[in-house]
């Protein structure tokens, strides 16, 4: 792990609130997904913040080095803020005041308390979808379904809220014995099995973990399919304005749950392999793992939270902030189009037996 990283407090911090260089304000500065700017509003400078150097990536940190650190640094001044109606924790800049969850909207928050430890991202996956966008991320989604509504389309985003969501990544080299076991059928359609081991070495690159516990909007799954490849160090710059969830699912029990992912993938990779070297099929592939060289990212990566009234229904949106995918449900008129359909299949029986009993009178 790299030796400027610090443990700290949410008070003890030892680098600068992010200033406005023009007025030196610091309420209010945000950042701008479509200028990649700082934004006062005051004085209304815009500060474009410089990419990061050529070469430069997000880094990832030795698991079995980092696993004893518990806390870094967040670069600025945090409270940490806990709803008591869905239990979502949420960071903000010390200064900006919230009356409101960014996960239910519900005002049932509090502080935690002072003395709560929190770790920093090492990486992050700035914003590049500004909110203004994301109505037309709706529409586009929209124009992809069938049978929607007509009604949907003058449907207008509310309670639209951008916030960073936690992820943990892993790399991993991995060896592993392994036993599957292949069927074969004989001429006579008798089945009958063999035996194969063997060993296996694989490399694993950027293994995702949502590293929150408390999902709200059940869309989330369904947009978070981001660039990891585009992730950059963390600076504190682009929290500016925007809320970050505070992971629930820590290193340790996120290792735990790749460890899970991992082997159904070796399964595969085995299966397909003795498959096409030694024909039949591959039922089932048993093997033991080692793993090795293992590294982690804890970064964060944005999405816009929203909802939509249709009818009496206020709807979920999830939208995500880097690539614009959108997921969420949608009133379609395939229930009226299955009720004619229903209806026609029944008139044409009725039309049918009015027929033949007119055919059998004359």
């Amino acid at each position: 792990m790299p030796e400027d990283i610090r443990i700290i407090d949410e008070v003890n911090v030892s680098n600068p609130d992010i200033k406005c260089p023009g007025c030196g304000g610091t309420i209010g500065v945000k950042y701008d997904p479509e200028t990649s700017t700082l934004t006062c509003p005051f004085c209304g400078l815009s500060t474009r913040l410089s990419p990061p150097e050529a070469g430069e990536v997000a880094q990832e940190l030795d698991f079995n080095s980092a696993v004893q650190r518990a806390n870094v640094n967040w670069g600025r001044i945090k409270k940490l803020i806990v709803c008591t109606n869905c239990g979502g924790q949420a960071l903000y800049d010390a200064e900006q005041v919230t009356g409101a969850c960014p996960f239910c909207g519900s005002t049932s928050v509090t502080p935690a308390a002072e003395s709560e430890q929190i770790m920093a991202p090492g990486s992050i996956i700035p914003f590049t979808i500004t909110k203004e966008m994301t109505q037309q991320c709706f529409i586009n989604f929209l124009n992809r379904k069938k049978f929607v509504s007509k009604k949907v389309y003058d449907c207008k985003l509310e309670n639209i809220t951008g916030v960073y969501l936690p992820f943990w990544t892993f790399d991993a080299y991995t060896i592993s014995s392994y036993l599957a076991k292949l069927y074969y059928y004989s001429v006579g359609g008798e089945s009958y099995h063999r035996y194969f081991k063997g060993v296996w070495g694989h490399t694993f690159d950027d293994i995702v973990i949502f590293a929150s516990e408390k999902i709200r909007n059940p869309y989330i799954a369904k947009i978070q399919k981001f660039d990891f490849t585009k992730a950059i160090p963390y600076s504190p710059e682009y929290l500016a304005g925007y809320p970050a969830e505070r992971y629930t699912l820590g290193l340790n029990d996120a290792w735990e749950k790749a460890k899970k992912t991992m082997p159904k993938i070796l399964e595969r990779e085995i299966g397909r392999y003795e498959k096409k070297i030694h024909g039949g099929s591959v039922p089932s592939v048993d093997l033991s793992t080692n793993y090795f060289n293992v590294k982690f990212r804890y970064l964060l990566a944005p999405v816009y939270l929203a909802t939509y009234s249709c009818d009496k229904y206020r709807l979920k949106v999830a939208i995500n902030g880097q690539t614009g995918e959108t997921y969420c449900d949608v009133p379609t008129y395939i229930g009226k189009l299955i009720v004619l359909f229903v209806l026609g299949m029944i008139a044409l029986a009725v039309i049918e037996m009015i027929v033949i009993f007119l055919y059998s009178r004359l």
